[in-house]
């Protein structure tokens, strides 16, 4: 089949104008994706711009609560200030002029009322706060949304507050960082110091509430993360490493608290030294531990501990007598079970009862229960002990043998 010239044209002709189409629809789906594109790009911006105004809401909101409740404080004080003057017209001297007493005793009663009344109103603005925080979040979280940065660290400030103002309440401490470490966690990486933090008090908070397994988990992720981000002699990991050799230990983990208990021991003593509180403690534990299974090696520990005390606190202070009943303590089952000098046992238990005598008094209960202690080794010895460390029963109490007549 053959085509006219004509034909041959009008098909060429066709066959340009399709193309033409073509280009133009590629054209014009190439401009749509474009489109498209700004769009998506405009509907996130203006996402960013609602959430940043959102963020700014909410510093304002706190901005207004903040000043709420310093104008209390401040109505709170005024108030103070009208009832201390009235009671300072009522004291003054003949000539108008109020006495020193007079003085004295009114600063020291307005200073306990208003400390008082001060403390209560703070923890109860600061309650308010808290609720409204995990409130607004919960309605928050339930519509999809995050809690801003700076809420996460407030709702953690709070606890603080309140701690420092002797506020106990791990429930509430419990949910309030509960919401700040979720916030903490989905604007800072999992290992900032910021958010390990807000593990470590989460797992004393619900230690305190007696979920102690539950804690074990958020002290092994403090301890094991903070000893990677901060080394395993930095401060805050000891502190981890002590919480958590404690909760094993509370929960039956013996081995694994003594392992620990050694560890943190030996790098707290090499980096913060002997005296530390936090060395102390944890020996002191250590030494508690010990004394179920190796008695020499308490002793040791405990001879350690008594010498640390007394640099740390004085020879009179109450750790360090604690310190020393305890190790005349070890030293007398250690004797008992034969594997140290009943002698050095007897002088070690000699010598608590002269410390806590001079330091406490004879009567006080401290110095009676080293006393007798005292007199039931030397008894089980075959010794006799000195008059005035001879003990009886009479009607349930330990009385003194020159006292006896009077029983």
């Amino acid at each position: 089949m053959f085509l006219s010239s004509v034909g041959v044209a009008a098909f060429s002709d066709g066959r340009m104008m399709e193309g033409q189409e073509l280009q133009s629809v590629s054209k014009l789906e190439e401009q749509l994706q474009q489109a498209r594109q700004r769009s998506k790009e405009l509907r996130q911006q203006l996402r960013l711009e609602l959430e940043a105004a959102s963020e700014l809401e909410k510093r304002l909101e706190k901005v207004r609560a903040d000043k709420a409740v310093t104008r209390q404080l401040i109505a709170q004080e005024l108030q103070e200030v009208k009832v201390a003057h009235a009671k300072l017209q009522e004291v003054k001297g003949r000539d108008g002029t109020p006495t020193e007493r007079a003085r004295q005793a009114l600063s020291s009663s307005v200073l306990a009322s208003d400390t008082g009344a001060l403390t209560v109103q703070r923890c109860d603005v600061l309650q308010q706060r808290a609720r409204a925080l995990l409130h607004g979040g919960a309605d928050l979280e339930a519509a999809g949304g995050n809690s801003c940065l700076s809420e996460a660290r407030e709702a953690a400030e709070i606890v603080e507050q309140l701690e420092d103002l002797g506020h106990g309440d791990d429930a509430l401490y419990r949910a309030l960082l509960q919401f700040s470490l979720r916030g903490l966690e989905r604007h800072l990486e999992p290992d900032d110091p910021e958010v390990l933090a807000r593990v470590h008090s989460l797992g004393v908070s619900l230690e305190n509430l007696g979920e102690k397994t539950l804690a074990l988990q958020f002290y092994q992720r403090a301890y094991e993360s903070r000893s990677q981000r901060l080394g395993s002699e930095h401060r805050d990991t000891l502190d981890s490493g002590y919480n958590l050799a404690t909760c094993y230990r509370n929960v039956g983990k013996l081995s694994e608290a003594e392992v620990l208990f050694e560890n943190v021991l030996t790098c707290s003593q090499r980096v913060l030294g002997s005296q530390c509180p936090l060395t102390i403690d944890t020996a002191e534990q250590l030494a508690d531990l010990l004394e179920r299974k190796d008695l020499v090696a308490a002793w040791k520990l405990r001879r350690s501990l008594l010498e640390w005390s007394r640099s740390a606190y004085g020879e009179d202070d109450p750790a360090a007598l604690l310190a020393m009943a305890k190790l005349a303590g070890v030293l007398k089952r250690a004797a008992d079970a034969g594997v140290a000098s009943r002698l050095a046992a007897a002088e070690a238990l000699k010598a608590s009862v002269a410390r806590h005598q001079k330091v406490l008094g004879a009567e006080s209960p401290e110095a009676i229960q080293a006393a007798a202690e005292l007199a039931e080794f030397m008894a089980s010895s075959g010794a006799k002990a000195p008059p005035r460390l001879k003990w009886f029963q009479a009607g349930g109490d330990l009385l003194h043998e020159d006292q006896r007549d009077h029983a």
